[in-house]
């Protein structure tokens, strides 16, 4: 399996504001398996929530998305 550093740059930002739920002994991880960057395949990461937490979890994983990715009008492409 090869890593991408975008999705394991992702999967950390995810987890510097709610621990991995391999790490959550308080039962506050909104994520529903782990270790979360097992979720991640190249550039792409599925990962599951908790129903009870996904509105939050997901809100904030589009957040952290949208503050990773740039896309270039000009050159019509994404930036690494």
């Amino acid at each position: 399996m090869v890593w991408e550093p975008q999705g394991a740059a992702y999967a950390a930002a995810l987890l510097e504001r709610r621990r991995d739920i391999t790490e959550d002994d308080e039962d506050t991880s909104p994520w529903s398996t782990g270790p979360l960057i097992d979720e991640a395949s190249g550039p792409l990461i599925y990962f599951a929530m908790r129903w009870s937490m996904a509105e939050e979890a997901s809100a904030y994983a589009a957040a952290v998305a949208e503050s990773m990715v740039r896309f270039d009008v000009q050159q019509d492409r994404l930036w690494p």
